[in-house]
């Protein structure tokens, strides 16, 4: 017998949501630039940031980056300083990048994100039949697919847990529909 998963979210290619940023001046923190990012590219879009320190008075080595909501947000962010259009931050033209990997390991883009999902997961016992050992709602499914994994947060007896499903360990996946809804069959090895 195989194990299935069924969760509602689509697997779909994306780049990051991380820009490389130079020319930070040295008074600079992380919360300053993270709040300029925000106001500057859209309310709510910048999610993470890191600026390099020297340890030496922890000032700003001058770069950095920015992790955004979206790959969307990142590309407008790259495309505001390319054109000039970037404001100054602190006195101080920035110089905006794309990054080969994000800050912290999510999906890329809100299409590659559910909120509020089931998790059912259980034996595929015959055509169209799965027999359920365990299921959970208010799931939330991120397919990250820079780290080719799909990540699944859910709470269980108050707790909080993740579980990662690599895209090596799944043999088959495909759409269907579970109590009427759309979702995603997963047979993992």
């Amino acid at each position: 017998m195989s194990t299935v998963v069924a969760a509602a979210a689509a697997p779909a290619p994306g780049g990051t949501a991380t820009v490389r940023v130079s020319n930070i001046p040295p008074s600079a923190v992380a919360a300053e630039l993270l709040a300029f990012f925000d106001s500057a590219v859209a309310t709510g879009a910048a999610f993470a940031c890191e600026i390099a320190a020297a340890h030496r008075g922890w000032l700003s080595r001058g770069y950095g980056s920015v992790q955004f909501d979206s790959a969307a947000a990142a590309t407008r962010a790259i495309d505001l300083a390319s054109s000039g259009r970037l404001p100054p931050f602190l006195g101080s033209r920035l110089s905006v990048s794309p990054a080969h990997v994000d800050l912290l390991p999510r999906a890329p883009d809100f299409a590659l994100r559910a909120l509020g999902s089931s998790l059912v997961i259980g034996n595929h016992v015959a055509e169209r039949e799965l027999e359920v050992a365990y299921a959970w709602d208010g799931v939330r499914a991120e397919v990250i697919p820079g780290k080719r994994r799909v990540d699944l947060y859910l709470q269980h007896d108050s707790r909080s847990y993740k579980l990662e499903v690599l895209f090596e360990d799944i043999r088959e996946c495909s759409g269907c529909s579970f109590d009427g809804a759309g979702a995603i069959l997963l047979q993992v090895s």
